[in-house]
């Protein structure tokens, strides 16, 4: 009985492949990724995700374009290339609208919970950065 060939050209090229080799690729001689780094990852997509809908929503409501709507991209943006200050921005552009409005953001993270999400791992991360406080 013949069978399907999963390795057409060898299995010798896998051999090599190990969790270790696969996890050492994405560290600089020297470089140590903990949970902060991941965590900043993401709270960098939640961020960007937040501004995509905050455009995608003034779009369909026709609002008249602010200049709020050109920087909603931007904490995102900065938390994902480790701008300075990054943490306190993302905190602030999560968490404004419990600020301004509490209970329509209530009702709003019934559907939505992820600014609340990025909220916290960004104040999380302005909290933890080691030499802040």
């Amino acid at each position: 009985q013949k069978g399907i060939n999963l390795f057409p050209f060898g299995a010798a090229p896998f051999r090599s492949c190990s969790i270790h080799s696969i996890r050492g690729m994405s560290k600089k001689d020297g470089e140590h990724k903990d949970v902060r780094f991941w965590l900043a990852n993401i709270a960098g997509a939640l961020l960007l995700a937040e501004g995509a809908r905050v455009l995608s929503k003034a779009e369909v409501c026709t609002t008249p374009s602010t200049a709020s709507l050109g920087l909603s991209m931007l904490p995102g943006v900065m938390l994902l290339n480790r701008l300075p200050g990054a943490g306190i921005v993302g905190m602030i552009a999560s968490l404004h609208g419990l600020l301004l409005c509490p209970s329509k953001a209530i009702e709003g993270a019934k559907t939505w919970p992820w600014p609340l999400l990025s909220g916290l791992i960004c104040s999380y991360l302005t909290f933890t950065k080691p030499g802040r406080f």
